[in-house]
């Protein structure tokens, strides 16, 4: 009886034996498969933008610093590019672009990322997620502080070349139609002056006239969403209730938006 007892004790040992080798093989399986999970998915190394993945939405901010900033546009301007910051999801691309007065073809870019995972969605064995977010949260304060320094070194410009501005983003190939969400910020005081063609600032200056001038169509928004940020002008109140009057809707209409939001006048 006892060498029968001590044969079953000691297959019931190897029995329980393995159950726990099984339970710690399938616990380590788990894990290993939850940190996979949890690893980053691959990502420019200069962006910060998926490289597994299209691009699902992508947000550009056009400041329109051809005139001074005062203090309050920079106030303004601030603000724009806290709130759209905080629109982002992860992964989303933000970037904020200066008119070029003498090469309006070619804005300047004074940032372009896409907002990575947030620290407590990460995992630290695989990445030091608020380290890269820290960087992140750098760079894009750097690049606010050089648009408010430009913007504010700038004096009156003989052109405002804002129509060809936008044509450079639409014409932008990291702003593509193909990307499913597309938003336009627009940071201007709206007042288009061209010396050698057509100016807002002229008497009766609407689309119309515009239009019947010009040898270029407005460009292609489609399915962009645009919001536009006027920059008011005291000296020139007139002119630009005009422009946002008979002269923007229409155009942007004509460029196909997808939806118009105009911030209210300060």
């Amino acid at each position: 009886m006892s060498r029968r007892r001590r044969r079953t004790g000691r297959t019931l040992g190897n029995a329980l034996g393995g159950a726990l080798i099984g339970i710690v093989m399938l616990a380590l399986g788990g894990f290993g498969a939850a940190a996979f999970l949890l690893r980053a998915p691959p990502s420019d190394a200069e962006t910060l933008c998926r490289t597994d993945a299209p691009l699902a939405a992508h947000t550009i901010i056009l400041v329109d610093a051809t005139d001074r900033f005062e203090t309050r546009h920079r106030r303004k301007l601030r603000a724009v590019l806290d709130q759209e910051r905080a629109r982002l999801n992860q992964f989303e691309r933000l970037t904020v672009m200066r008119l070029n007065a003498r090469r309006p073809q070619e804005p300047s870019i004074l940032f372009s990322k896409c907002l990575p995972r947030p620290p407590e969605q990460t995992n630290p064995l695989f990445e030091n997620a608020r380290h890269v977010q820290e960087r992140w949260d750098e760079e894009f304060g750097a690049a606010l502080d050089r648009a408010m320094r430009r913007a504010s070194s700038a004096g009156a410009a003989q052109n405002s070349p804002l129509l060809s501005g936008l044509r450079a983003v639409a014409a932008d190939p990291d702003f593509d139609p193909a990307i499913p969400r597309r938003r336009l910020v627009l940071v201007s005081d709206l007042l288009e002056h061209d010396a050698q063609s057509f100016s807002l600032y002229a008497p009766g200056a609407d689309y119309a006239a515009w239009r019947a001038q010009s040898t270029t169509a407005p460009p292609d928004l489609t399915h962009v969403e645009l919001r536009v940020v006027p920059l008011d002008r005291p000296d020139h109140a007139a002119a630009q209730a005009a422009a946002l009057e008979r002269f923007w809707p229409p155009y942007f209409e004509a460029a196909e938006v997808r939806s118009l939001s105009i911030d209210a006048a300060p």
